[in-house]
């Protein structure tokens, strides 16, 4: 939620705002001790039988896990991937507070009759759909293997491949994407035009040809690939998505269309 909020500058306070983007890449990391058991515990081995090398310094930490750099033993060889793994004792976490927040919603509700048009209940009830589906990281595979089958042969869009032995519902194991932040990406020189461009190509992908689309674009789920000339957007953490219906979509296409007009 604090993600989210931290890219609505037209919403919030400039100084709320810029908090809250701590929130996208500076969360605390669980210690290493903690973490191990965990990942050992939902991969079934220890880690040594399983890798060849795995980076004990959380590549980034949010909320509900955290990723670690490593490089896989695979049938075709050595593989770099990521690990993201969820903290231990996540779960029991999000129930309290996702209680605490039906509770201040319907106390807001009781006390602020006119706050109701906003819907604070069913705002909670949304969040509470969208961050259990994050907790299945079999979801996010599924999601993940679907993505590159939608985009197979675009060269502008990359997702990463899932290690499926080597996965879990509270742990993945996936491709890892070499990429920059876009802001670190256009500093360096990559065409912004190029970017904005190829994002808009695949959103429009997304949601009027394929109806399911990547619902949690926040900043530092996209990474900038390829070169500055022909920049690739590398889309991960895949756990949270949108779907559409034919209809539904063909209801939006003559929305923009009228407007477009």
């Amino acid at each position: 939620l604090g993600q989210l909020l931290s890219t609505r500058p037209d919403l919030l306070p400039l100084e709320v705002v810029t908090e809250l983007k701590r929130l996208q890449d500076d969360v605390p990391p669980a210690p290493w001790s903690e973490m191990q058991p965990a990942i050992e515990r939902e991969l079934g081995a220890p880690i040594s039988e399983i890798f060849l090398r795995f980076d004990e310094t959380p590549l980034a930490s949010a909320s509900i896990g955290q990723v670690y750099r490593a490089v896989l033993r695979t049938e075709e060889g050595e593989a770099e991937v990521v690990v993201k793994a969820q903290r231990p004792n996540i779960g029991p976490t999000i129930e309290r507070d996702i209680d605490l927040l039906y509770w201040l919603a319907r106390a807001i509700e009781r006390s602020m009759p006119e706050s109701r048009v906003y819907t604070p209940v069913r705002l909670v009830e949304e969040f509470d759909r969208a961050i259990r589906a994050e907790l299945d990281f079999a979801q996010e595979a599924d999601n993940a293997e679907r993505f590159a089958q939608n985009f197979a042969g675009l060269e502008t869009v990359a997702f990463p491949k899932v290690y499926r032995q080597f996965s879990s519902r509270k742990a993945i194991t996936l491709e890892y994407l070499a990429g920059k932040n876009v802001r670190v990406a256009v500093a360096e020189g990559s065409s912004a035009e190029r970017i904005a461009k190829n994002a808009v190509q695949v959103v429009v992908k997304m949601i009027f040809e394929h109806g399911f689309f990547h619902a949690d674009p926040h900043p530092w789920n996209i990474l900038i690939m390829g070169t500055a000339e022909a920049p690739v957007l590398g889309l991960v953490d895949l756990g949270l998505v949108g779907r559409l219906s034919p209809r539904f979509r063909d209801r939006l296409v003559a929305l923009v269309l009228a407007i477009a007009r």
